[in-house]
């Protein structure tokens, strides 16, 4: 029985780290993408991948546009 709840123990604590390394690297991420909006690099590079937006109107402009997408 004692080595039954040793090892549920034992799970819940592994359980409990990989959590909370996900968490961890959740907010990590978070903060690098705020920092980057605040920083105006967020801006810069939505701005740098609008120029490769397709306006496409007809069959013939998206392809044209998918094509400009491709060799980008």
């Amino acid at each position: 029985m004692l080595d039954v709840l040793r090892e549920e123990s034992a799970q819940s604590t592994v359980e409990y780290a990989i959590v909370t390394m996900a968490l961890l690297s959740i907010v990590l991420a978070i903060a690098g993408l705020w920092r980057a909006g605040t920083d105006g690099r967020l801006a810069a590079l939505a701005a740098r991948a609008a120029s490769h937006g397709v306006a496409s109107t007809s069959v013939i402009d998206a392809a044209a546009g998918a094509k400009d997408i491709a060799l980008y």
